[in-house]
């Protein structure tokens, strides 16, 4: 449940954030579901893979006024997340800068060889991809 709370959290601030200040949010709706999807996959893989504990049948129930989220869990969130937006911010302000992403426009008008006029947007295609990652000046 950490988990997941955590991923609510810094995805609702990233996009929070991306809209106020970017005026833009760095993720849609597709690629909001694609992130909660995700996120529910591990939840249910890490339930199903831990075994079960016969100790949790003898043990007295929680009181009904007990928090289902407890301080420390929500320490632990909140230091997680406030983790993850800050590398977050780091990555949409600087990637530019520490060349993590490239702009259409500067790939699409640095010619590699100007007089065949060959455009360098097929590094962009993730075919290439591979091209990409073993090239030495990439």
């Amino acid at each position: 449940m950490q988990f997941q709370l955590t991923v609510n959290v810094v995805a609702l601030f990233i996009v929070f954030f991306g809209s106020v200040v970017l005026k833009d949010s760095p993720l849609n709706a597709v690629q909001m579901l694609w992130v909660n999807l995700i996120m529910d996959t591990f939840a249910a893989l890490a339930l199903a893979t831990e075994p079960p504990a016969f100790d949790i049948l003898e043990r007295q129930p929680y009181n009904k006024d007990a928090p289902i989220v407890t301080e420390v869990m929500w320490r632990n969130v909140f230091g997680h997340a406030i983790y993850q937006i800050i590398v977050l911010i780091v990555i949409i302000f600087g990637a530019s800068g520490l060349g993590l992403v490239h702009n259409y426009d500067t790939l699409c008008f640095d010619y590699e060889n100007e007089s065949l006029g060959q455009c360098k947007v097929g590094e962009l295609n993730p075919f290439y991809t591979k091209k990409l990652y073993y090239s030495d000046n990439g």
